[in-house]
């Protein structure tokens, strides 16, 4: 199984962290591979910085397929392009905040999203709506960090736990979804401290992408 994971964002540092994470998942049944952008943002924090992403991002997906990929994964939460690149390819392709969603569906409990800055609540809340999970969305909690701060490890996980305290107590949330990739690696961290479930977006990704694959084989 080949699966291709798009940054839609250019190559930096933030993208080489996210990848790191992501390589752990490698295994003798799945194979992964990485690309970022050559024209397109720095990060994605705005629909203009979707719409930035969108052009160059149609083109790595469509290069994915004819390269043999059985699945693509577009590595960011806010999920730009999603429906855009299943118009343009045949195979599976999944976004971080669609399986994300997915997974608190599946639970059926009510949760929080960890954003970054407010001007990305807006677009969280969009993707609730559109993937059904707004009835469960108990709130959406920016963390007042940009994404090219988030590789700033200590300042990340004191935001996390900060907040994360705050949705228990206040909103009563049985879930807190980590809203950025480049949250990635915290889940368990979060979860330990605070005894409560924490989803991952790059590990909904992952799995729904394998499982795509695996039924589409069938």
């Amino acid at each position: 199984m080949k699966i291709l994971v798009i940054d839609p964002i250019v190559k930096s540092e933030i993208t080489e962290s996210i990848d790191k994470t992501w390589l752990k998942k490698k295994s003798v049944d799945v194979d992964l591979d990485f690309i970022s952008l050559k024209n397109g943002p720095s990060f994605i924090e705005t629909e203009e910085h979707e719409k930035l992403a969108l052009p160059d991002l149609l083109r790595v997906v469509k290069d994915g397929e004819k390269q043999g990929y059985n699945a693509i994964i577009i590595n960011c939460f806010g999920d730009p392009g999603l429906d855009e690149a299943r118009k343009t390819v045949n195979v599976p392709v999944v976004g971080a905040g669609e399986a994300s969603f997915s997974n608190v569906k599946e639970a059926k409990k009510r949760f929080t999203v960890m954003t970054t800055v407010q001007e990305a609540v807006a677009r969280v809340r969009r993707n609730a709506l559109k993937h059904d999970a707004e009835p469960l969305l108990a709130s959406i909690r920016p963390l007042d960090m940009h994404v090219s701060e988030l590789v700033q490890k200590q300042r990340l996980r004191k935001a996390l736990l900060n907040e994360g305290k705050k949705a228990l107590k206040e909103d009563h949330v049985d879930i807190i979804v980590l809203g950025c990739t480049a949250m990635t690696g915290n889940a368990e961290w979060l979860s330990k401290r605070l005894d409560v479930q924490v989803i991952d977006p790059i590990q909904a990704a992952y799995d729904m992408a394998v499982e795509h694959v695996k039924s589409k084989a069938k």
